[in-house]
């Protein structure tokens, strides 16, 4: 499951942009570019939901094209791809930190229920008096 696509990015930032920065990136990086994206949305929201989001929520494509558009073009980051890229992130933590919410993505029950441990034990089995003789 992948959260953008590479029609995704050409749509957000152009054909043009995508297969000029391409063509000086080794086969793939574009693929992998999306891929990244992924594992960085999954690694901030896997705390609260289950990974990968299913359905995807609505804003998750512009977030994922914004940090795939970040890898790709590397040192040529413009100040608005940065801020994009940046902006991106900020927004992950906040859906970490539970101050977003994902309103079409399965809660994931790994949060702490704030139960007690017990431990029981039951009567003695042996004392002096049952292991004599032995």
């Amino acid at each position: 499951m992948t959260y953008a696509t590479r029609t995704n990015l050409e749509e957000r930032y152009g054909t043009a942009e995508l297969t000029q920065r391409e063509s000086m990136l080794a086969t793939g990086a574009v693929v992998r570019a999306l891929a990244d994206a992924d594992a960085l949305i999954n690694g901030y929201v896997a705390g609260r939901y289950t990974v990968p989001l299913s359905p995807v929520p609505d804003n998750l494509p512009r977030l994922a094209c914004a940090v795939a558009r970040y890898y790709i073009l590397g040192d040529a980051n413009s100040d608005q791809s940065r801020k994009d890229f940046e902006d991106a992130v900020n927004w992950l933590k906040d859906v970490a930190a539970g101050r977003v919410t994902l309103t079409t993505a399965v809660v994931s029950d790994t949060t702490a229920t704030g139960g007690k441990a017990e431990t029981r034990t039951s009567t003695k089995q042996f004392d002096a008096s049952s292991l004599a003789g032995y």
